[in-house]
């Protein structure tokens, strides 16, 4: 069993006593963040519908589970979106497979890849398939966004919540793709979808990009007035791109909840994790409160990012304004 499938147990189990009664639905809306399991388990509840040995769900190694899973199963169809969405063409094709029987079986299974992404005409297609379905079949509409998606096909489908899984699993999968440790948690601390951490982990310039606000961070954090050329000789040099320019403030503001998550609780696990034992040393210096202003300068910097100001002009006033919050506030 896939390792995401095994992370939402409470789905599973619901899945496994309906596989077992023979009583699932015609359309389910799997619905949560990208990375909770979505597709795995649309996947798994597949695999365990054909599976010759299906007793407890898929067994992943007979020839039909291995089939489904590489895609090449004739009554498992899978559609997704082509180019940016997903339109009346590929649901009209799907619709003509509908009315063949299967060919290895009298069910067939349906997989919609980002749902959310159906063109109206290609929606109100697909919702004249789930009003009257016919036959067999069972569609699974996986989605990051069901309110995007038409008020009636959420209400003729059974809608399933996929929660966030917890950060050290997140942490764990990043670490499975490759991923070092250490990025993986400065990584799941950014961004709550994985689709997005594995994007940020593919820039090239993103270690480099860490170890910069880590520095820019140090000089602030003793007071050193070099944080205000370190903007100039260093940090826009990396911090070219819009993108960037907002990490940069992303990655400042982790540092600075590290800081002040540790002063809450003992067991906090630190996006920075090499350099956790200079912040609990800051931790045991600064004031909550003085962490707080210090995050709101970075907050007020994002918006004026947002308002088109000049990215050097915010970085350098942040470094004058966090090292006069920290002299006043040690």
């Amino acid at each position: 069993m896939s390792t995401q499938t095994n992370r939402q147990p409470s789905i599973q189990r619901l899945f496994l006593q309906l596989l077992k009664k023979n009583r699932l639905q015609h359309a389910y809306i799997f619905e949560g963040k990208a990375g909770t399991g979505k597709k795995e388990m649309a996947m798994w509840i597949t695999q365990s519908l054909y599976c010759p040995q299906n007793e407890h769900g898929a067994c992943q190694s007979c020839e039909t589970c291995r089939r489904i899973a590489e895609h090449h199963h004739p009554d498992v169809l899978e559609i997704e979106p082509d180019g940016q969405s997903i339109k009346i063409g590929q649901v009209r094709a799907l619709k003509e497979e509908f009315t063949k029987s299967g060919m290895e079986s009298r069910r067939k299974l349906v997989i919609v890849k980002d749902a959310e992404k159906m063109t109206n005409q290609a929606a109100n297609s697909l919702l004249k398939f789930l009003e009257e379905p016919d036959g067999d079949i069972t569609v699974f509409l996986l989605t990051t966004a069901k309110h995007r998606l038409l008020s009636t096909i959420l209400s003729r489908s059974q809608l399933i919540h996929f929660p966030q899984l917890p950060k050290l699993d997140r942490i764990q999968t990043l670490v499975d793709n490759g991923l070092s440790k250490e990025k993986a948690a400065i990584l799941v601390h950014l961004t709550s979808d994985a689709n997005e951490a594995e994007e940020l982990a593919g820039k090239e310039e993103l270690t480099q990009l860490i170890q910069t606000v880590w520095k820019w961070y140090t000089f602030i954090s003793k007071k050193d007035d070099q944080a205000f050329v370190y903007v100039h000789t260093d940090l826009m040099s990396l911090a070219k791109e819009k993108a960037d320019q907002y990490l940069v403030l992303d990655l400042m503001l982790i540092l600075l909840q590290d800081v002040l998550n540790s002063q809450v609780s003992e067991d906090y696990s630190f996006a920075f994790t090499s350099q956790q034992d200079d912040l609990k040393k800051d931790a045991a210096i600064l004031r909550p409160l003085t962490i707080a202003k210090m995050m709101e300068v970075i907050l007020t910097g994002k918006k004026q990012l947002d308002s088109n100001v000049a990215a050097q002009g915010i970085f350098e006033d942040c470094s004058l304004q966090l090292i006069a919050i920290v002299k006043e506030g040690r």
